[in-house]
């Protein structure tokens, strides 16, 4: 398959509002009238700030694939040194385009900008059908949390 990796801009907010709406209803969540909308606002307002990255992957023009995370600050500890990282959210690959590397690409492109940034840990909540893809990438399971430790980062 071929596809792109990039990371959204606030440009990007109706067609990740709708991707939204997609993956909630297919985990079970009903959408309410307006929610696409009231979905679409808070990822053009949060697109701008440093509260949420998120990364597409596109073929022939068209999303395909997203994946997001919501960095955190927390109070250092033993496990996490300097009390930064990302949780990870919302990796949803369209029915049509599983199977094919999306969410391994996705969740690749994400881990290197982690690294890039300064960023030691991730977190995440694994689905059933999304832990194996995660443990392939190197994540473990403590006992309460899935994450990542990243190169260069372990005291």
């Amino acid at each position: 398959m071929n596809y792109s990796i990039r990371e959204c801009h606030p440009a990007d907010a109706a067609e990740l509002a709708r991707l939204r709406v997609e993956f909630l209803l297919e985990v079970g969540q009903p959408s309410h009238a307006g929610f696409t909308d009231v979905l679409e606002q808070w990822f053009r307002d949060a697109l701008a700030t440093p509260r949420v990255r998120v990364w597409v992957a596109e073929r022939d023009g068209r999303i395909v694939g997203t994946a997001a995370v919501n960095p955190f600050e927390r109070i250092p500890n033993g496990h996490n040194p300097v009390g930064r990282g990302w949780y990870v959210i919302n990796v949803y690959v369209l029915p049509e385009a599983r199977g094919q590397g999306v969410a391994e690409a996705l969740m690749r492109a994400l881990q290197q900008a982690a690294t890039d940034a300064g960023v030691p840990i991730l977190e995440l909540h694994a689905s059933d059908h999304g832990r194996p893809l995660y443990e392939r990438l190197g994540w473990t399971v403590p006992p309460d949390f899935m994450e990542l430790r990243l190169e260069g980062f372990h005291s």
